[in-house]
């Protein structure tokens, strides 16, 4: 349920800009989900989160910095996942 939830959150990331489900296949970030659940059931901070974030977008994908969209999208996973934990 954890990876669903973020695969839904990382579709409204959604970095390049392809509206994935719209324009691009709805599974366009799926494959960071999992791992993403990893670092948050590890206790990461938001702040390392984000600068994950930040190494996806510029460094995997490829794309301009965002680092307050980054942080925005850090802040909704976390919350969204220890909530759910709770």
């Amino acid at each position: 349920m954890q990876v669903r939830v973020v695969q839904a959150i990382l579709r409204r990331w959604d970095p390049i800009g392809v509206e994935p489900g719209e324009v691009a296949p709805a599974d366009e970030y799926n494959s960071h989900a999992p791992h993403i659940v990893s670092l948050v059931a590890e206790g990461c901070s938001v702040d390392y989160l984000s600068s994950h974030l930040q190494r996806l977008r510029t460094d995997t994908i490829g794309v301009e910095a965002n680092p307050k969209r980054d942080t925005g999208i850090a802040n909704e996973i976390v919350a969204a996942l220890r909530n759910e934990a709770v």
